[in-house]
């Protein structure tokens, strides 16, 4: 029997190499800080290489820490797949975007797990890039994925871009052009700082100077003080399609949208066969072609 490097070692190399920190590292596994670093200098004296440069406070992968680490992810994610493909409850660990999760995925978990009453899907929410993601979640959805060696992605649901108000705020001030905008509070996001730019040059209109300008922490807040009447913001189809049909937003300038990247269901490419994975993410795909063939008649009313 060949011999195998403690696997509490391998894990903790993992999250430290995949998060560039030890004590991010500890603190994804619960563990101290000095636990994950007694660890890896454990799996290097065992292995007889050095994985990291210690750099101060920082760490820094070694040319073989990197082809190590290359090599571990996957088998960590096939050792999950294969350890949920035995259970009679499999879970499924998705991370996605937290706006989105919150407005467009989460309607639509019910319908899933009435489906498939025997997967348990794990929802976590974050903004970090794909290489931050721990190696245990499944599915991962961001707009805009950049092309990334290894990870297969594929196009959830598309996007477009325009804005949105409450009707008692049109009552007090119409909004029956663009430079109406002027006498306004624009609501906008850190997340989506050029929101209102791109749209504004995607319509062809010189920029708009508003009444007011406020910046909230987070898109939801951004829509949830659009439907309070504090303001107008950006909205996106697939994040204020309930609001517009239910008539708590409205959509004062109709068709005059930007067209977005959309959201992307993004896998390992060694995990995207995996049948639970391929039924959620196909599950997902189908609600997003739904969700496009209606959302027209939804944004113009």
């Amino acid at each position: 029997m060949q011999r195998l490097p403690p696997l509490n070692s391998i894990r903790a190399f993992e999250a430290a190499g995949r998060l560039r920190s030890f004590s991010r590292a500890a603190d994804e596994l619960s563990v101290t800080h000095a636990a994950v670093s007694h660890q890896i200098k454990a799996l290097e004296q065992s292995l007889g290489v050095l994985l990291f440069h210690r750099l101060g406070r920082s760490v820094q992968l070694t040319d073989q820490g990197r082809l190590y680490l290359d090599s571990i992810s996957p088998a960590l994610a096939a050792i999950a797949s294969a350890s949920r493909r035995i259970r009679a409850h499999e879970v499924l660990r998705v991370n996605a975007l937290p706006t989105i999760t919150m407005r467009w995925i989460f309607p639509r978990l019910a319908a899933f797990r009435a489906l498939h009453p025997h997967v348990e899907v794990e929802i976590s929410t974050g903004l970090e890039p794909m290489s931050q993601i721990p190696a245990n979640v499944d599915v991962v959805i961001r707009r805009e994925p950049q092309e990334v060696m290894g990870l297969h992605k594929v196009k959830v649901v598309s996007e477009t871009a325009f804005p949105v108000c409450s009707p008692a705020l049109l009552e007090r001030a119409p909004l029956s052009t663009i430079a109406d905008l002027a006498h306004h509070t624009i609501l906008h996001c850190p997340a989506r700082r050029t929101a209102w730019d791109d749209w504004l040059a995607a319509v062809q209109h010189t920029r708009v100077v508003p009444a007011q300008s406020l910046e909230l922490e987070h898109l939801y807040f951004c829509l949830q003080a659009a439907i309070d009447g504090l303001g107008v913001a950006m909205g996106y189809s697939p994040l204020v399609a309930t609001d517009l049909a239910a008539g708590r937003l409205v959509a004062p300038f109709g068709a005059l949208e930007l067209t977005t990247p959309g959201y992307f269901l993004i896998t390992r490419a060694e995990r995207q066969h995996d049948p639970i994975v391929k039924t959620f993410c196909d599950w997902m795909i189908e609600q997003g072609s739904l969700f496009d063939a209606s959302v027209s008649q939804i944004v113009l009313g």
